[in-house]
């Protein structure tokens, strides 16, 4: 996937791992996306009724089901936020002087 960055810039979105690019779990879903995890894997897991290889791809699902992408264009620092919808939303900066590496892991 590519972002052409209203600044002129393109945003590759080609692997993953990638500084520009991360994901954001709205608030109102973080707490409920803990107790799905607790409930349809961990109870089930020490229960002996779901396998270990389950458990991983049922958790993948939990995790993945309320995240959306956003990425960060190096040059100017615009964010690009899928929304509900799944259409990209941009935000810009307030200064020049904002961080641009946002994303990066520590």
């Amino acid at each position: 996937m590519k972002i052409s960055c209203y600044c002129g810039e393109m945003i590759f979105d080609s692997t993953d791992n990638l500084p520009q690019k991360g994901r954001l779990i709205p608030d109102q879903d973080w707490l409920e996306m803990f107790d799905a995890l607790e409930v349809q894997v961990m109870e089930r897991l020490a229960a002996g009724t779901l396998s270990f290889e389950a458990a991983c791809m049922k958790m993948r699902e939990l995790i993945c089901s309320p995240v959306r992408g956003i990425w960060q264009c190096a040059a100017c620092g615009r964010l690009y936020i899928d929304d509900l919808d799944g259409q990209l939303q941009c935000f810009l900066p307030e200064k020049d002087e904002t961080d641009k590496r946002v994303l990066r892991g520590v």
